[in-house]
């Protein structure tokens, strides 16, 4: 073999070798992002009463809905969650960032016609929220969705992706008011708040 010929060959050999290193010389992988932008929920996979991912969730906006039982009426309910305010805020339903509900009335309770009886206050990781069916109106099955709440990513927390976010109900505050007036405890089941 030719010295010019046994230079090429050798230059070819660390060239391929450098590819081989360096994943085939295909283009790089963009990286991913370095801080999350987006809020990710997992549903409970059992429950009696649930807070799930309503479908109008989108990026760094999270629709949860407290959905109830097959079995069982009810004239109203109140919820009682906590969540990191370090990472989250509690906000409106309709994604916009506002403060001025904070709670969404679901698809089965009939709240009438006038003042509805509504109430949502957050303070810090608390929110409490609470809604009511007036009387004579009479009650209605819980199986569906009873009440909506949102959560938004803050901005600037700066949290990496994947990243797990504190979120539970106080099940020792959260109640269902029956037809007959009475009230009874509930236990909330919570999926898996994560940002990405």
């Amino acid at each position: 073999m030719r010295t010019h010929q046994f230079h090429t060959f050798i230059g070819a050999l660390s060239l391929a070798t450098l590819l081989a290193c360096s994943g085939g010389g295909g283009p790089a992988s963009a990286p991913g992002p370095t801080t999350a932008t987006a809020l990710a929920y997992v549903n409970p996979m059992t429950g009696t009463f649930k807070l799930i991912k309503d479908a109008s969730s989108s990026g760094p906006h999270l629709v949860l809905d407290l959905v109830g039982p097959v079995l069982g009426t009810a004239m109203g309910v109140c919820l009682t969650a906590s969540a990191d305010s370090t990472k989250v805020t509690w906000v409106d339903v309709p994604a916009g960032g506002t403060k001025s509900m904070l709670m969404a009335n679901g698809t089965q309770f009939n709240l009438g016609t006038g003042v509805p009886i509504q109430k949502a206050v957050a303070n810090g990781d608390m929110l409490q929220v609470a809604l009511a069916q007036k009387r004579p109106t009479p009650a209605v099955t819980m199986n569906g969705t009873l009440i909506k709440i949102a959560l938004d990513l803050k901005p600037g927390a700066g949290l990496a992706p994947g990243s797990v976010i504190a979120l539970s109900v106080d099940n020792g505050r959260s109640q269902v008011l029956d037809g007959a007036g009475g009230v009874s405890p509930i236990v909330v089941t919570v999926g898996a708040l994560t940002a990405q």
